[in-house]
């Protein structure tokens, strides 16, 4: 009986150590499978993020194309998004080239620790820094914008003005007074004198009482072409506003998987799963976010009546279609988001298996 007790004891601690050190190599093979996880999101959202750019820029480039001789500046305004979407793109390839090697050497190694926190700070920074470039632009073009609309809004003024019964009428009474045979009696009549007075206090009346038909020609000819590079403004800017609002969410996404880049290689599951809770209530308000912006965009879609110029038409549909892809990025990037807070929520669960 002795003989078996000490034998018992021998083996029990041998096997106690045994499943110890199987629980560890266990552990330690959950936390390099999370960190290639957590990678392979990364590079995927890089993946998907460079594609939406790429597309923007072959629509940038077509329009760019048609407006080539175009003499009134758009071909600039076209040009200069266009450089900062190829400056995001090149930046988006060398992140995820960044990211797919720490992929690799994940893969390479079983050691694990090859996910590092200041890649997703570093994505921060440079959303941040392609957010005030972008701010920069739009702010320009806003301003250019609101300038056409006060040239647009002048002529239209003066062209309601000359084409008004009141104008044409004193403009007559003008021309016709080296015709009247009483002339000097009604100019000295107190009514006719008080009636001189007030239209030489009338600026407007002044300003084109000598106007041609030639000038008005010219004028609808001006408001024409205004109508249509202002539409060219309201096409870039629906284009620049809706990129902010996106890299507006990448940048918050990236600080909260920063947060979780520090603690997913390493034996933390209470950390773990705060920082996987906080990427869940962060995609979700992602996905509400989005979901009231693909709302918004379909009821500017439904205001956009392609009437005017052909030219005119042309800008209306290309907003259209700016409408319609970004429309279709946000629907996909939900359905992304949706999947992403799913796979979070299993490493909440595995995380708590590491406690037991």
């Amino acid at each position: 009986m002795i003989l078996i007790l000490a034998v018992m004891g021998a083996v029990m601690p041998a096997a106690s150590a045994a499943e110890t050190s199987g629980r560890v190599d266990e552990l330690a093979k959950r936390r390099v499978e999370r960190e290639r996880q957590f990678l392979y999101r990364a590079v995927e959202e890089l993946n998907k993020s460079q594609g939406y750019v790429n597309e923007t820029i072959r629509s940038l480039e077509k329009d760019q194309r048609r407006d080539i001789v175009d003499p009134s500046g758009r071909e600039k305004d076209i040009a200069d998004l266009l450089e900062w979407y190829r400056t995001y793109a090149d930046w988006l390839a060398g992140s995820m080239a960044d990211f797919e090697a720490d992929l690799s050497a994940a893969y390479a190694d079983d050691r694990g620790g090859v996910v590092r926190a200041d890649r997703c700070y570093a994505m921060v920074a440079g959303y941040a820094k392609l957010g005030a470039q972008l701010d920069e632009l739009v702010v320009h073009l806003d301003k250019l914008n609101d300038r056409t609309l006060q040239r647009m809004a002048l002529l239209r003024d003066a062209l309601a003005y000359v084409s008004s019964a009141a104008f044409i009428e004193e403009r007559n009474k003008d021309r016709d007074k080296d015709q009247e045979k009483d002339k000097e009696k009604k100019q000295n009549e107190p009514g006719r004198e008080q009636g001189k007075r007030k239209k030489e206090k009338d600026d407007l009346y002044e300003r084109y009482k000598n106007i041609t038909d030639i000038d008005i020609a010219m004028m609808q000819l001006e408001l024409k072409s205004l109508d249509e590079l202002q539409k060219h403004f309201v096409v870039l800017l629906a284009q620049g506003r809706m990129e902010q609002a996106w890299i507006g969410r990448k940048t918050l996404d990236y600080e909260a998987l920063g947060q979780l880049a520090r603690y997913v290689g390493r034996d933390a599951p209470d950390a773990i799963e705060e920082a996987c809770n906080r990427m869940i209530k962060l995609y979700e308000t992602d996905i509400a976010y989005f979901k009231g912006k693909v709302e918004d965009l379909s009821r500017a879609r439904a205001r956009v009546v392609p009437v005017g110029s052909l030219k005119t038409i042309d800008r209306l549909e290309e907003l259209s279609d700016n409408y319609d892809d970004m429309k279709s990025r946000y629907e996909h990037h939900i359905a992304w988001l949706s999947e992403q807070a799913g796979a979070y929520r299993a490493d909440i669960i595995e995380a708590r298996k590491e406690r037991q």
